[in-house]
C-alpha cells in the first residue's frame, strides 16, 4: 500500500516551494547543455520528442524547468515535442492544468509543443517503451514508494535527529533505520529500470533530490522542529504518545554514492546507462538568505513554517487517527512550529543538500 500522497494543493505548494526550485536549478545547466547537442537521428523511430517530468506537483517548478530545457533544444528540430507531467493520483492536477493553460492560453506557445498529465508512481512505468528522449525528476524520489512494515517509536524519520536539537527520548537505531534503507535502494532500482525501458538510445535522464552528505542531512532541523511540536502536543494532552509512535514520514535522504550505486553495481543498469555527471551541493534557500540580509526572525519563521507545511502536512494528516479533529490539530501543530522557530532559531537550522546525476541511455 502506498504511503505517500501529493503536496498541499490549491496553489499552496507552488507558493512555498522556492527552495525546491533553487535546488533543482543548480543542476539544470547539465541538461540544457546536453539537449543542445541533440542528434535528431536518435528520434528516427518515434513520431515526436518525448519528455517526462516525474513528480510535477502543482506544476510551478516543473513548468519552469521544462521551459528552460525546451529553450535549449536545437533550433532546427523538426519533430514535435510532447511533454508529460506526472505525479501521484492524490496530486492537485486541477492546479497543474491551470498552470499549463493560464487564462485559457497554452503556457508553451507554438504548434509543435504538446502537453499532457498522467497519474502514477515514480517507481513504475509512466510512458511507453522507447518513447522518451528526456526524463527528469526533482526532489520526488526522496519519498519512498511504500513504508516498510517497521516502526520508529522514538522519532518521525528513519534518520537521526539533527545534532543541534537533542531531546531526551528522541533517537533512532541502525536496526530501525535498515528497513528504510533497503526500501530506498529497491525503490531506486525500480525507478532506474522503468526509465531504462522508456528512454530511447541517446536519451537523457536528470535525477535531482534532497539528500545528505558526511556533515548534514536535509532533514536536520526541519523535522526536529516538527517532532518537537508533536511532543509538545502530547505534553499538553492534545493526543497520546501512541499517536507519535505511529507517525513515520516515509522519507530517505540518500548520499550521492547511494544515488549512483545502482548504475555502477547493477549489471543491467551499468550496461544501459552512462553517468555523465554526478554531484552533491548545498544550496541556500530564500528564507535563510532573507534572515542573513535583514535579521527578521518572525518573517524567517513564517516562511520556514510554510515551506515545511507545503510538503509535510498531507503525510502528517494521513498518519493522525481519524477520530481526531485533524484540521484543528494540524493548525495547532504548525502554529507551535512557528513559535518554536522564533523562540530558538539556532536549534532548528536548515541546510538543503541537493544531489543529482545526469545519465545517458546507451
Amino acid at each position: 500500500m502506498a504511503t505517500t500522497t501529493g503536496m498541499v494543493g490549491g496553489g499552496y505548494y507552488d507558493d512555498n516551494s522556492e527552495g525546491q526550485r533553487i535546488a533543482l536549478s543548480a543542476f539544470l545547466p547539465w541538461l540544457e547543455k546536453a539537449v543542445e547537442d541533440l542528434d535528431e537521428r536518435c528520434l528516427t523511430f518515434v513520431p515526436f520528442l518525448g519528455v517526462l517530468d516525474i513528480g510535477s506537483s502543482e506544476g510551478g517548478n516543473a513548468i519552469y524547468a521544462m521551459k528552460r530545457i525546451i529553450n535549449h533544444l536545437p533550433v532546427g528540430l523538426t519533430k514535435p515535442v510532447h511533454i508529460i507531467f506526472s505525479d501521484l493520483p492524490t496530486n492537485d492536477f486541477n492546479h497543474l492544468f491551470t498552470n499549463l493553460f493560464p487564462e485559457g492560453k497554452k503556457i508553451f506557445p507554438g504548434k509543435k509543443i504538446f502537453t499532457s498529465a498522467i497519474a502514477g508512481t515514480a517507481f513504475g512505468n509512466l510512458a511507453p517503451s522507447k518513447s522518451l528522449y528526456i526524463a527528469t525528476t526533482f526532489n520526488a524520489i526522496g519519498f519512498l514508494n511504500e513504508k516498510p512494515k517497521a516502526k520508529l517509536p522514538h522519532y518521525v524519520l528513519p534518520h537521526k535527529p539533527g545534532p543541534l536539537a537533542p531531546r531526551e527520548g528522541v533517537f533512532i537505531t541502525a536496526s530501525e533505520q535498515e528497513p528504510f534503507r533497503v526500501q530506498s535502494a529497491n525503490d531506486l532500482l525500480s525507478f532506474y529500470n522503468a526509465r531504462a525501458e522508456e528512454l530511447v538510445s541517446g536519451g537523457k535522464l536528470l535525477v535531482q533530490v534532497f539528500g545528505r552528505n558526511d556533515e548534514v542531512s536535509t532533514t536536520n532541523g526541519i523535522y526536529d522542529v516538527l517532532s518537537d511540536a508533536l511532543l509538545d502536543c502530547i505534553e499538553d494532552g492534545i493526543f497520546s504518545y501512541e499517536v507519535y509512535e505511529n507517525i513515520v514520514f516515509p522519507i530517505y535522504c540518500r548520499t550521492i554514492g547511494e544515488l549512483v550505486e545502482p548504475i555502477k553495481k547493477n549489471e543491467y543498469l551499468a550496461s544501459v546507462f552512462r553517468i555523465e555527471k554526478a554531484e552533491s551541493r548545498e544550496v541556500d534557500v530564500p528564507f535563510n538568505l532573507e534572515l542573513k540580509a535583514n535579521g527578521d526572525i518572525k518573517k524567517w519563521a513564517d516562511h520556514y513554517t510554510r515551506f515545511l507545511r507545503a510538503f509535510s502536512e498531507p503525510m502528517l494528516a494521513l498518519a493522525l487517527p481519524d477520530e481526531l479533529d485533524k484540521p484543528k490539530i494540524l493548525n495547532q501543530i504548525y502554529e507551535r512550529i512557528e513559535k518554536k522557530l522564533i523562540f530558538d532559531n539556532s536549534r532548528y537550522q536548515f541546510r538543503y543538500i541537493s544531489i543529482a546525476v545526469l545519465l545517458s541511455r546507451n
